[in-house]
């Protein structure tokens, strides 16, 4: 494949054409100091084959970061911190890119203690904030944050730099028409700011190869189309830049396209990469769910692309560019691009995780010297975890599953609408256990009485539907959630009630309400899909506009089944619907935890993970199996 082969970017010779794009983490601390959960991660990432690792993104000035845990470059110790990462990049061989930004109206308040500064006071929807307008001042005060950045990253050991000038950023807000409103010099010639920051990348550079960071469509309308691009195109080569790295979307209007999110479809990106291709002869770094080997094959045979830029796939797997350059494309955890364990944690302040591969941020696990003999009940995302590492540090391990196949409730997360993707994370979380774990027993189901053979039992038997309590539901037709999505539960009729609008009730509304079937799903509380990752809720409730055969209704409490009504409360006030021919449970889950409760009389060793313990979701369940079994290998 053109991409295993090596490549040149300025002053770069790489031994591969796979690329690390910047991936915000959250693991500083609040003085964007580098700890040593980042040493860890990026000395992961490298050993894991990546010719170039482009570090996450720090701001130039204060007023310009987005994450109150983001690394800095503006700090007076921010050379002596950034170089502990360069040297963990060079000594594995990587070299080492600083991406620069300023986020503009993007900024987050609480990460730069200020008011949130842009060219124009435009709200930003994603933050809620609305900038004030930059004085000619500020401005100058972060042109010189960029002259001092670029000096500083030379000071630190990068071999190159990366000037983000799309994605809704400060740059790429000053060139928009829709976004850049100013009556001054900044307005009249909306490149200027843009040529400021070149010109300063060109003379003070020394030796670094410098890219520039587009977005290639922003899909907003009024926003950057690929053909807005060609200015900053033909800048970058003017002023001498090396390469331009392509991604879509915005910041602050279409973060799904940003951060590539699964539901999207895959032609549009193609096409606007296409595009930016015939605009420029400057090398092409593609980026955004290249994780594919057919993809990688497209850009190859089509030359569309010069180089790939992973992001979050070298967070599922950080040994990715080595897999597909030895061709062990089996041994590959591929991401979902579902952003739960990822973006979720970084927005949340507990830092970038991943839902198949809890590793990421953690040393290399050692061997014990005393192996035991460990049974380990359940072979669902908590099961297999455990399972996984228990053999790595060299356990002897033995996983049971009562079902015909490995996979657990996470077997459902790819039949969810616009959630295909989620496919191949389950399929290589499979894989991995198949290839990991000696001895697997399926069709198998584990017994009180089985124990005795083990020195440590784990239960990881995930967890069965929590019924509500409902007034003569037994006199209706009902099935589960999870009996709907396993095809086990037919759905009569055409007038459906789910009870509970969680994620995977809402998700079975969109399936059904998809599908002409009039749907009426209720909530005890006003939380609709409170349990979905925060984009992927936000598209599905876009998608559900304008569908007039769904109705939600929060606060409301189903109270009894009459033969014909429906009898509720809608926020205390009695409400009584027609009778419906299907009823769904989907409000929530209970531990499965029959063989904990047999077992906690006796002398066993035993502990339980997973849903057993506690209903939450994958990103939880891995985590969970993970720490259990290092844990164990501690004791």
């Amino acid at each position: 494949m053109f991409f295993n082969s090596p490549g040149k970017i300025g002053g770069l010779s790489l031994k591969n054409r796979y690329i690390m794009a910047p991936v915000k983490t959250a693991y500083g601390n609040l003085e964007g100091k580098v700890t040593e959960r980042h040493i860890i991660y990026y000395k992961n990432i490298a050993k894991g084959g990546a010719s170039l690792v482009i570090l996450e993104p720090v701001s130039v000035t204060q007023s310009g970061k987005e994450h109150p845990k983001q690394l800095t470059i503006h700090q007076p110790h921010s050379v002596e911190n950034l170089k502990k990462i360069v040297d963990v990049l060079h000594e594995n061989k990587v070299f080492a890119c600083l991406n620069l930004n300023h986020a503009g109206r993007a900024a987050n308040p609480r990460a730069t203690g200020m008011s949130v500064k842009a060219p124009s006071p435009i709200p930003c929807p994603t933050t809620g904030q609305t900038p004030e307008e930059l004085t000619i001042e500020e401005i100058n005060e972060i042109l010189e944050g960029y002259k001092t950045a670029v000096k500083r990253a030379q000071e630190a050991g990068f071999d190159a730099i990366e000037i983000q000038a799309g994605h809704g950023y400060l740059i790429h807000q000053f060139l928009s028409d829709r976004l850049n409103k100013r009556q001054d010099d900044y307005g009249k010639d909306k490149t200027l700011f843009l040529k400021q920051v070149f010109e300063i990348v060109k003379e003070n550079r020394g030796n670094l190869t410098v890219l520039v960071r587009i977005s290639a469509n922003e899909f907003v309308e009024g926003g950057f189309k690929p053909e807005d691009n060609k200015i900053i195109l033909d800048m970058a080569k003017e002023y001498g830049f090396d390469a331009i790295h392509c991604g879509l979307g915005n910041a602050c209007d279409s973060p799904p396209w940003y951060y590539s999110h699964m539901a999207l479809p895959e032609e549009k990106q193609i096409d606007a990469l296409k595009k930016i291709r015939s605009l420029t002869d400057l090398p092409l770094i593609a980026a955004g769910r290249m994780a594919s080997v057919e993809k990688l094959k497209l850009l190859e045979n089509e030359k569309i692309a010069d180089f790939v830029a992973f992001g979050r796939p070298l967070v599922a797997d950080p040994g990715l560019p080595d897999k597909l350059i030895k061709g062990k494309l089996d041994d590959i955890v591929f991401c979902g691009y579902c952003l739960q364990g990822c973006l979720a944690n970084v927005k949340n302040g507990s830092g970038l995780g991943c839902i198949v591969n809890p590793e990421i941020d953690k040393k290399p696990l050692e061997k014990v010297n005393k192996p035991k003999n460990i049974a380990v009940v359940g072979g669902g995302p908590a099961g297999m975890s455990a399972a996984i590492t228990l053999s790595k540090i060299a356990h002897n391990v033995t996983l049971f599953e009562k079902k015909s196949e490995l996979g657990g409730q996470f077997r459902l997360a790819p039949l969810a609408p616009h959630k295909e993707s989620m496919k191949r994370p389950l399929e290589s979380l499979v894989r991995k256990t198949e290839k990991t774990v000696k001895d697997i027993r399926l069709n198998t189901e584990f017994t009180a009485d089985m124990a005795g053979n083990f020195d440590v039992v784990v239960i990881a038997t995930g967890s069965i539907p929590d019924y509500p309590e409902v007034l003569n539901l037994h006199s209706v037709y009902y099935i589960t959630a999870i009996d709907f999505f396993e095809g086990k539960g037919e759905v009569k009729g055409k007038r459906i009630l789910i009870i509970g609008a969680g994620m995977v009730g809402m998700e079975a509304a969109e399936l059904l309400a998809n599908k002409g079937y009039e749907v009426v799903i209720t909530k005890r509380t006003d939380t609709i899909a409170n349990d979905m990752e925060m984009i992927t809720k936000k598209l599905m409730f876009k998608r559900l506009e304008g569908k007039d055969n769904i109705k939600i209704m929060p606060n409301t409490y189903v109270l009894s089944f009459k033969k014909n009504w429906v009898y509720c409360k809608v926020e205390g006030q009695s409400v009584y619907l027609e009778p419906f021919d299907t009823v769904i449970i989907a409000s929530g889950m209970k531990p499965a935890n029959k063989l904990a409760e047999e077992l906690k009389d006796t002398i066993v060793d035993f502990y339980v993970i997973g849903d057993a313990e506690k209903p939450a979701d994958i990103y939880n369940a891995t985590q969970r199996g993970y720490n259990l079994a290092v844990s164990l290998k501690e004791e």
